[in-house]
């Protein structure tokens, strides 16, 4: 997952931010909607939201944020789940594990029918608690920590980080570069990136000449720039770090005469907080940064008509259509299973989400098809949302490349299912 600036906070002042939070959250103040028709007006079930809303990660949480808020519009204007409206509890992790237990233990007390989030960086502090809670949860975020997760309540509506690692390979190599210098955080999130990248660039036919771990926000990389580059000149460089951390490590490798070569992130360079940390002109001439591909079709043109009633824009913000197809999954797993109880519905998601069945692309379309007894296959905004065994779905992606004042991304290769199996296929990260 992409990280942003770093706001220190203590925990005591971030717990404090957790009860604010569900105080004032929990009725879910969104902005200002056009009314659809349909209102749910049973007794409120309510929906726990734990994103990082303030913190180095602040920017993903708003992301996803947007996007539940579009989710619970779209169904609460459709009937809600069996005649229920859903009501959000909202908990802010500040993007830290420890944080997201005193916020998740929050959240329980809001008594919730299903949970979105967290988010990469804080999973794994909560990863254990859903499945004895029995709270179904749809995690956001890439981390490939999930890739074989066995939680029988969890599921992940965002692509793994090891698709993603995978796509910057292949470009590297697709562009010829068969060496590389790797420079990325020393966050459990970045190691995991750094471990799939260099195991997909080497088995592949590429080498690293060196790996550097960089601490967040020093004063200077110097001497980790100095040594990165004393085995020689890279055809590429792989770098994962925040922004705030991105800008002083851009600034010392202009300084030492190394930012004139292609570096390739991750959806962090997908930013434009990270274009502007290198500095807009050279983003636009060595900077390479993974998105998801655009999402197309019927479900995305609902989704974005939905964003506009919401937020009065129809430019989707990144990742918040997956949240926003979460939402959905939910209340139609609990709609086809017609209860609520999630020791039943948690085994109708995938039945509503994967193949067979007839393909649908609103809540509403979907809710009929179920009326009428058939068996449906919801293809959600963010594409199709397929689980596996593991409870993952995948995706496309995008290489792409800022523009010299960072108002827009020009597509430089795509990168389908069928690359990524290939360049994956003979590594074992």
């Amino acid at each position: 997952m992409n990280i942003s600036q770093c706001l220190t906070k203590s925990h005591l002042g971030r717990a404090i931010s957790v009860g604010t939070a569900l105080l004032l959250l929990a009725g879910s103040t969104a902005p200002a909607v056009a009314q659809g028709t349909g209102q749910a007006s049973g007794t409120p079930i309510v929906m726990s939201e734990l994103f990082p809303m303030s913190g180095r990660e602040a920017f993903v949480g708003d992301w996803l944020n947007h996007g539940a808020k579009v989710g619970v519009w779209d169904v609460n204007n459709n009937g809600g789940v069996m005649g229920h409206p859903i009501q959000e509890a909202l908990a802010d992790t500040g993007g830290d594990p420890v944080d997201a237990v005193t916020a998740q233990r929050q959240l329980m007390t809001q008594n919730p029918t299903f949970q979105v989030g967290p988010s990469s960086l804080e999973i794994q502090g909560v990863i254990q608690d859903f499945d004895p809670a029995h709270l179904v949860d749809f995690m956001e975020g890439g981390t490939s920590q999930v890739d074989h997760m066995q939680n029988h309540y969890v599921f992940r509506t965002t692509p793994s980080d090891s698709t993603l690692t995978a796509a910057m390979a292949y470009f590297a190599l697709q562009q010829g570069w068969k060496s590389a210098v790797m420079l990325f955080e020393t966050t459990s999130d970045a190691t995991d990136e750094l471990n799939h990248t260099t195991a997909y660039f080497t088995s592949n036919g590429g080498t690293i000449l060196d790996t550097e771990q960089l601490a967040l926000h020093q004063s200077s990389y110097r001497s980790e720039i100095t040594k990165a580059f004393a085995n020689g000149t890279p055809d590429v460089v792989f770098v994962k770090t925040d922004p705030q951390t991105g800008a002083t490590l851009f600034a010392n490798m202009r300084e030492l005469g190394y930012l004139n070569l292609p570096i390739v992130s991750d959806d962090t360079g997908d930013t434009v907080d990270y274009a502007q940390a290198m500095g807009t002109e050279d983003a636009a001439k060595y900077l390479y940064g993974v998105a998801g591909s655009p999402a197309t079709g019927p479900a995305w043109e609902h989704y974005v008509a939905g964003y506009q009633a919401v937020w009065n824009s129809d430019k989707p913000v990144q990742l918040s259509q997956n949240t926003y197809d979460a939402v959905v999954i939910g209340a139609l797993a609990m709609t086809e299973a017609q209860t609520l109880d999630p020791t039943v519905w948690v085994d109708h998601i995938t039945t509503v989400s994967n193949a067979p069945g007839t393909m649908c692309y609103t809540y509403a379309d979907c809710v009929q098809l179920l009326g009428q007894g058939q068996k449906i296959n919801y293809e959600g905004a963010s594409g199709p949302q397929d689980f596996d065994q593991y409870h993952n779905t995948y995706g496309d992606w995008d290489i792409v490349q800022w523009n010299s004042d960072a108002s827009a991304t020009n597509l430089i290769m795509h990168v389908g299912a069928d690359a990524i199996q290939q360049i994956s296929a003979s590594a074992n990260p």
